[in-house]
This record gives C-alpha cells, sequence and structure tokens, in this order.
C-alpha cells in the first residue's frame, strides 16, 4: 500500500490538473463496500479510485484517495497514514486544487493531523481560495479569523465586513448568524479548541 501511494505522489507531480467522473463512482463502492462489510467491493473502488489516479490524472480521485489514507480502513486492515495524506495533500496544493487548499487551511488552523499551527498561513490560504476560486466558505472563515484576532494584524474591520457579506450573499451556512452575533454586537472572542468541529457544528 505505501509503495502505491509513494508512486501516486510521484505521478501526480507530473501531471496537468484534470478530473474525470470515475472518482465520484469508485468514492461510492468504497462506502457500499464498507456498509455491507464486503472487501471485495471495497477493492474495486480502489481499484477505479487508482485507474483515475494514474491513468486519467484526476485530481478529485487524489483528494478522495488522500481521506481514504487518512482514516485508513479496518475492514482491509489499513492503518491511518496520516503522513501520506499530507504528502497528496501537499501536491494537490502545488496544483492550486481548491478543496485541498481549504482542507490544509483548516489543518494549520487547528495544528492537527501531522500540520503546526499556522493561523497566519491558514489565513492566507483561506484568502487565496476566495481569490482565485471565490469560495465563499474560505470567505467565511477568513472573516472569522480576522474578527476574533487568530493571527497577529491590525484588524481591519472594512475587509471583515467584505468577507462576511460576500459569505452572506452566497448563503454560506452561519455567515449571517455569526455577523450578528459576533461581529454587530462586538463579542468578547471566541474559545473553540478545534475549529473544523466548530464549523462542522455550526
Amino acid at each position: 500500500m505505501q509503495k502505491v501511494i509513494n508512486f501516486f505522489i510521484l505521478t501526480l507531480l507530473m501531471q496537468q490538473v484534470c478530473a474525470s467522473p470515475l472518482s465520484d463512482s469508485a468514492v461510492r463502492l468504497i462506502k457500499t463496500g464498507n456498509e455491507i462489510a464486503s472487501p471485495s467491493v471495497v477493492m474495486s473502488g480502489q481499484k477505479l479510485l487508482l485507474k483515475a489516479m494514474f491513468q486519467g490524472g484526476d485530481l478529485d480521485a487524489a483528494y478522495a484517495a488522500s481521506k481514504q489514507v487518512r482514516a485508513g480502513n479496518h475492514l482491509m486492515g489499513y492503518a491511518p497514514q496520516p503522513q501520506a495524506a499530507n504528502k497528496i495533500l501537499a501536491n494537490l496544493l502545488k496544483k492550486g486544487y481548491d478543496p485541498a487548499t481549504f482542507d490544509v487551511a483548516l489543518y494549520l488552523l487547528d495544528g492537527s493531523s501531522g500540520f503546526p499551527q499556522d493561523s497566519l498561513t491558514a489565513l492566507n490560504l483561506f484568502e487565496e481560495s476566495l481569490k482565485t476560486h471565490a469560495n465563499a466558505e474560505s470567505a467565511f472563515i477568513a472573516a472569522v479569523i480576522r474578527n476574533e484576532e487568530l493571527v497577529l494584524l491590525v484588524k481591519d474591520n472594512r475587509l471583515i465586513d467584505e468577507l462576511i457579506t460576500f459569505a452572506i450573499l452566497n448563503k454560506v451556512k452561519g455567515a449571517k448568524r455569526y455577523q450578528f452575533q459576533r461581529i454587530n454586537k462586538n463579542s468578547a472572542p471566541l474559545q473553540v479548541k478545534n475549529w473544523r468541529k466548530w464549523l462542522k457544528n455550526r
């Protein structure tokens, strides 16, 4: 398994950015195989995922593979491999793949899963995601980082307003409530241990 991952990372560096529908089918097969406890179905999904990555240069498949590698698979006897998953994410990040940019930024914000805590780099990645891909979720978390003063920057209320407004206009879940409760009322800073969980539960 590790040899396959290492080969994939090397291959990914040489490929162009593209995607194919194979990755969705592969992930569905893996999910179904895990739900019905069928190693053969999981293996079919994994083979399809490898096909999408190696033959199609599918970055969606690569991202899905990073999640599979990070989580491991008890049914198949695969232990979690966060370092290998991080290598895949790092290469996707270099290629400007936005889901990887968002994911790495969140890991850096929390300092989790093998990433050091670096709120400033996280902020830069979220704002890059917004600028390059118009990612409204990135606009929202960038507004939160700046408003909660998680980085040592002069608080820019105008920029915070622009970021949260963009998120609200794009109907990001929780953005309007956050603006009302945390920005307009100038509340005390949030005490959050895990921003990934906070975003998921907002």
